[in-house]
């Protein structure tokens, strides 16, 4: 079938080249011109499972899409109030525009923040703002806070709250608190306006003495009413939410130089990451730097990282191959004949995901120079026995009829089985392994296609005849075998491969970005390091529904916490009351006293409902449509992980960016799994049916399986974890053995006694595929460094079992039979000379 489909394709380039290379230049300027429209984003939320619970909850917490950016000014103590009075004045300005009370709804909800003014403007407002305006003494706000308190306390209280009810106790209560609001005491009176009835006094203090302890040694203070000053006078810092997508770095880069210029005027239209670096410089009007960091800006400088290690890659790439093709063969004669089709099938492969997907993610896109190393190898298979059939004195026609007919059929099986073991990762839980086998697998049917389309154009269009390329291909004459001490060599190069792959470990490497070259991470660590807590998002998500068994949940979270110090009350038990309702007999006293009645029927309302429905009350907290509550923490690395290990099995669980890393890491490793039992099996049907024979799968798996181990191995040895990207290099290790495995069999099916002559033919599409990694390896992203290591390691040890571990194993079980191979060598040999 396959080379009944290559003769039409052959008889379809010597009848009509001319239409058929208008129609591929045609095509290719196409979807070209589509691949460089495509956009382009660090779409890291676009690689999450949708359907996992902890990816769920993270995202409703606001990872990856409403995160906070922290404005940061470092000094000395000399210009603190410099610094401050610089935020504050941003701070007022941009409330003076958004933000509407303090970003807080009556309800006590926080506002929807108002757009920046401008084209597609971002949600901003400084979140410190309630805190401050409750420093302040705000009475709106207090008042509001005291009403959503007041539901809550029978939850908290339970049977405590009976004694605070009764009416001469209240009664009591009420007074002194309007002593308290005519006093001299600010603090005094807030707390009056807070909690009238002074239902405060019935709580257990011991879970808040701890935390007490812990904010006296807190090393940040509340500095105005949005900005926090360190206590040695070094950091002052302006939080802000940020409410759009990560991803979208174009609007990070216009928001913070926007900032950094003092929120003067609209949004610009467009800031790239040198303007907003050259924004947050010292400038006549702010004699001090800024800094930035969280999930946009380091998402930001990522995207730009990203985008020149891809660009670096490629052209270090493109010359270690092409240096590796001039050594290989000795010279650089009918290089462009390679590297035309590859980089056409690139482009048709950008171009058809784009039409796909709309957008290409960096994360995946990265894998898009993989091409450039493995796809070659299809090339460099078809022309080096179009050039063997040349050197023999035989025509064009006739030597493109031995590249597509004769090596066609076993280069096209191998880009098959290789693609369908790509395509095969749709399979995968992961969305990023399924993006990742739809962009190599696509990408590498297209390379496949090119090749077998564009070359033979290229071939018969500058193959003039008039001088021949020096001599390339395989050699005529079948060389001996090599040393017998080679198969033993690669046999024992496979078992130390297995003992380092025995120490490798995994570590999720998503977020991981370069410290040395990303700022705002490196900011965010110092930050985290002098608070002592993540500044990265983090909640408390414990689900509604079922109601019963909401308060074992409550505890259960409430005693984890607790131990790590944050005053989280317990839930008491209660029983319904009349109490609340009495209540209102006390009303005629408070308005004697001087109390605003609305104001305190409001709190018996809030305080008999809570009553009534305790769950309910906390249902008033829940995101609109959920039926879950989100409760922002802050707490560090070690303290997270304690405490999601006392809440397994709960309704509770934490969520935000570290436990996001965290599930993504199990289910990364569960979808690899999947993955390549699934790439696996799709190669082994493919070899089934091409090769239609046992041993012939049996010899093509060995070369695979050592890729893999080869891969692993290498990481393992190198000390290097496992991680998104180098997981991804297991099927690229395997793409290079399934190419140059099939062709090998292939010929040795037809002509075995050529398989010797191979070797350097093998060696150059090895090599050239190394040097593709070879961008990778020197890069200044980790994760790039262990893919390069990794598809690096799986390819040496794929090359060498082919070279030094298959000529034996064909040599003790053929393929064919001995004499048939003599006899189809004999007549290719004849009809070369009768050509001649």
């Amino acid at each position: 079938m396959l080379k009944g489909l290559l003769r039409h394709l052959l008889r379809l380039h010597l009848r009509h080249p001319r239409p058929v290379a208008g129609c591929l230049l045609a095509l290719t300027l196409g979807l070209g011109w589509g691949a460089f429209r495509v956009e382009r984003r660090l779409d890291i939320r676009g690689l999450f499972p949708q359907d996992s619970p902890v990816v769920q909850n993270s995202l409703r917490a606001g990872v990856g899409s409403e995160e906070l950016v922290w404005l940061a000014a470092e000094g000395s103590p000399q210009d603190l109030e410099t610094r401050k009075k610089w935020l504050e004045q941003l701070a007022d300005r941009l409330c003076t525009e958004q933000v509407p009370l303090n970003g807080l709804t009556p309800e006590g909800r926080l506002a929807e923040a108002v757009s920046v003014p401008g084209p597609e403007g971002a949600a901003l407002w400084p979140p410190l703002l309630a805190a401050g305006a409750l420093a302040a003494g705000d009475e709106d706000l207090l008042k509001a806070l005291g009403q959503r308190a007041y539901r809550l306390a029978p939850l908290v209280l339970g049977h405590r709250l009976d004694p605070l009810l009764e009416p001469e106790a209240a009664s009591k209560a009420l007074t002194r608190s309007v002593e308290d609001l005519r006093g001299l005491d600010p603090v005094q009176a807030r707390l009056a306006i807070l909690d009238p009835l002074r239902l405060r006094e019935g709580l257990d203090r011991r879970p808040y003495q701890k935390a007490a302890s812990s904010m006296a040694g807190f090393p940040f203070r509340l500095g105005g009413s949005s900005t926090l000053v360190s206590r040695d006078g070094r950091w002052a810092l302006l939080p802000l939410v940020l409410r759009f997508p990560t991803d979208h770095a174009k609007g990070t880069t216009r928001v913070v130089a926007w900032l950094a210029q003092g929120a003067q005027g609209p949004l610009p239209e467009q800031a790239s990451l040198a303007a907003m670096k050259a924004a947050l410089a010292p400038d006549g009007t702010r004699p001090f730097a800024l800094q930035v960091t969280g999930a946009h800006p380091i998402a930001a400088y990522e995207s730009s990282h990203l985008t020149r290690e891809i660009g670096r890659s490629l052209v270090l790439s493109f010359l270690l191959i092409g240096l590796v093709y001039a050594l290989g063969f000795r010279t650089l004669s009918g290089y462009g004949f390679i590297l035309v089709p590859l980089l056409a099938g690139i482009l048709w492969g950008l171009g058809i995901l784009g039409l796909l997907l709309g957008r290409l993610n960096l994360l995946v896109a990265v894998f898009g120079v993989v091409l450039l190393g493995v796809g070659d190898d299809i090339g460099i298979l078809l022309f080096s026995r179009y050039l063997e059939t040349r050197e023999a004195g035989r025509t064009k026609a006739s030597a493109l009829k031995a590249m597509l007919v004769g090596t066609g059929p076993g280069v096209l099986a191998g880009g098959l089985t290789l693609s369908a073991a790509f395509l095969a990762f749709a399979a995968a839980p992961l969305p990023a392994l399924r993006e990742v086998g739809l962009t190599i697998g696509l990408g590498f049917l297209t390379c496949l296609a090119a090749s077998f389309l564009v070359m033979p154009s290229l071939l018969l269009a500058f193959d003039r005849g008039d001088r021949r390329p020096r001599r390339c291909g395989a050699p005529r004459a079948p060389r001996p075998q090599g040393p017998h001490w080679r198969p033993w060599v690669a046999a024992g190069l496979v078992a130390l491969a297995m003992a380092g792959a025995a120490h490798l470990r995994w570590e999720q490497d998503l977020r991981a970005f370069r410290r040395n070259e990303n700022p705002a991470m490196a900011l965010q660590e110092r930050l985290g390091q002098a608070v002592g807590t993540g500044l990265q998002a983090l909640a408390l998500h414990i689900d509604l529904v079922p109601p019963g068994a909401l308060p074992g949940t409550w505890n259960r979270a409430a005693k984890a916490l607790q131990r790590e110090g944050l005053p989280f009350p317990d839930w008491q038990p209660s029983h319904p009351t009349e109490r609340p309702a009495q209540l209102e007999r006390l009303l005629p006293q408070a308005v004697a006293l001087g109390l605003d009645e609305a104001f305190l029927r409001s709190r018996i309302e809030a305080l008999t409902l809570g009553t009534a429905d305790p769950a309910g009350a906390l249902a008033t907290f829940a995101a609109r449509g959920s039926h879950a509550l989100q409760i922002p923490l802050r707490l560090d690395e070690a303290a997270q992980e304690r405490v999601q290990n006392q809440l397994v099995g709960s309704q509770a669980m934490l969520v935000g960016t570290r436990p996001l890393a965290q599930a993504l890491k199990a289910l990364a490793k569960q979808g690899l799994t999947r993955a390549i039992v699934a790439a696996i099996l799709a190669m082994a049907f493919m070899l089934a049916a091409f090769g239609r024979d046992l041993r012939f799968g049996l010899l093509a798996l060995v070369p695979i399986l050592a890729s893999v181990v080869g891969a692993l191995g290498a990481m393992g040895l190198a000390g290097v974890p496992l991680g998104f990207l180098s997981l991804c290099a297991l099927p690229i290790a395997m793409a290079v053995s399934v190419d140059l495995t099939m062709n090998l069999l292939h010929r040795a099916r037809l002509e075995p006694l050529s398989v010797t002559g191979l070797g350097r033919v093998n060696a150059v599409c090895a090599g050239t595929t190394l040097a593709g990694f070879g961008g990778f390896l020197f890069s200044g992203h980790g994760g790039l460094r262990g893919l390069g290591l990794a598809a690096a390691g799986g390819t040496a040890l794929a090359l060498l079992t082919i070279q030094w571990l298959l000529p034996p194993l064909l040599e003790r079980w053929p393929l064919a039979r001995q004499g048939q191979g003599r006899k189809r060598l004999a007549t290719r040999e004849g009809a070369s000379v009768r050509a001649t």
